[in-house]
């Protein structure tokens, strides 16, 4: 590896872990104390987390368009000004409405800098051991989220939820900007020969099953976690653990993905790709299913630490799995475009948990449909295979 693919290989780290954090990671914790600075129901604040995966849906196609161009530094330096940004609003927000407009510009940011970004780069530096780099990248949303999870929990009980955004936004400008301004290109080096091969348009893109049936893996399976994270800080409230408490096993399940990310991005070098995200989707549905059994608080623990560790695949195995499929001239559009499509799953599953917990005061139903349909995610893996294989 050189240095300059560990200076890049670090900066993605790093600012995916702040990105992911300061979005994904503390929302668990904030939600409880956020329903009683607002005085709102449960179902309007989880609908913050849908209004940050709109954006960011929007924000993927945006970026990866650019990214795709060649244009990095402006795209990551633009990413982390609007994120920074957003959390100070967010700190300032006198209403719902303004706390909302802070959750748009949070999700749009977060594709400059987040998995999308990070996996543009890698695609573009890493040709040998591209999977174990892109495991090793992938260990910056788990840790940033546990780290942020973690002193968020912290600092809502010492100083509140808007002293919190702040001191978020503060670490985002004062960490991300210097390190992207130092370390990424003004440009990527296009291939613009005759010889290269030719531009692929969003169009192009949609017209391929290929990809409808590889982008479906990752809108079931992401968008049921991504969604039921949103609820996992007041479930493990409704068993029985105190906030402290909570907060630590948030921080305990986000960490867990470290060594997911590691262990399933360095397999994905040797095995077969369709072969490992089965095996991971089967993880992640006996642990929904678990779940929905109401287990006592210990094995609520044992159950978050083995689902943490599983998701902690997912990142570096669809990037991997979408890097095969699409190649990189067309990589930008198609995971943007993945995340449009993953956006209505996520949104559900999200109204879901909280409809059902609402009208039943518990999680279980919501656990059960979550089980299902990540067992669907299993049939679009194979189906991605074969339709790869007709090409």
């Amino acid at each position: 590896m050189t240095s300059k693919q560990r200076a890049i290989l670090f900066l993605t780290l790093v600012t995916q872990g702040l990105a992911i954090g300061v979005t994904y990671g503390i929302f668990p914790v904030f939600l409880v104390p956020l329903e009683e600075l607002y005085e709102a129901p449960r179902t309007v604040i989880s609908a913050g987390q849908i209004l940050i995966m709109t954006s960011l849906a929007i924000g993927s196609i945006v970026a990866g368009s650019v990214l795709d161009k060649g244009y990095a530094r402006s795209v990551m330096l633009g990413g982390a000004v609007l994120l920074a940004s957003a959390l100070v609003l967010a700190s300032l927000a006198p209403n719902l409405w303004v706390l909302g407009l802070a959750a748009v510009g949070m999700g749009f940011a977060v594709p400059s800098v987040g998995p999308l970004a990070g996996a543009a780069l890698l695609t573009r530096y890493f040709d040998e051991g591209r999977g174990r780099a892109m495991g090793l990248m992938s260990m910056g949303p788990p840790m940033g989220s546990g780290l942020l999870a973690a002193l968020a929990g912290w600092t809502v009980i010492e100083w509140g939820v808007r002293p919190s955004f702040l001191l978020f936004s503060g670490l985002v400008a004062m960490i991300m900007i210097p390190l992207i301004a130092w370390n990424v290109p003004a440009r990527f080096e296009v291939d613009e020969s005759a010889d290269a091969a030719p531009a692929v348009s969003m169009g192009d893109v949609f017209r391929m099953p290929v990809f409808w049936w590889t982008a479906s893996v990752f809108a079931l399976s992401a968008g049921i976690s991504t969604g039921w994270t949103v609820h996992l800080g007041a479930f493990f409230a409704e068993s029985g653990l105190d906030e402290a408490q909570r907060a630590g096993l948030l921080a305990i399940v986000f960490w867990m993905g470290v060594p997911g990310a590691l262990c399933f991005g360095a397999l994905s070098d040797r095995f077969p790709i369709e072969a490992l995200y089965s095996l991971m989707l089967a993880g992640q549905a006996s642990a929904f299913f678990a779940y929905s059994m109401s287990p006592p608080p210990f094995w609520i623990a044992v159950i978050g630490v083995s689902l943490g560790f599983l998701t902690g695949g997912m990142i570096p195995l669809f990037l991997m799995l979408l890097g095969k499929r699409m190649g990189p001239e067309a990589f930008g559009r198609a995971m943007g475009l993945s995340n449009l499509l993953m956006l209505p799953v996520m949104a559900i599953s999200v109204m879901t948990a909280a409809r059902v917990f609402e009208s039943q005061g518990s999680y279980e139903g919501a656990l059960r449909i979550f089980t299902a349909v990540v067992l669907l995610a299993i049939l679009s893996v194979f189906g991605s295979k074969r339709s790869a294989e007709a090409v």
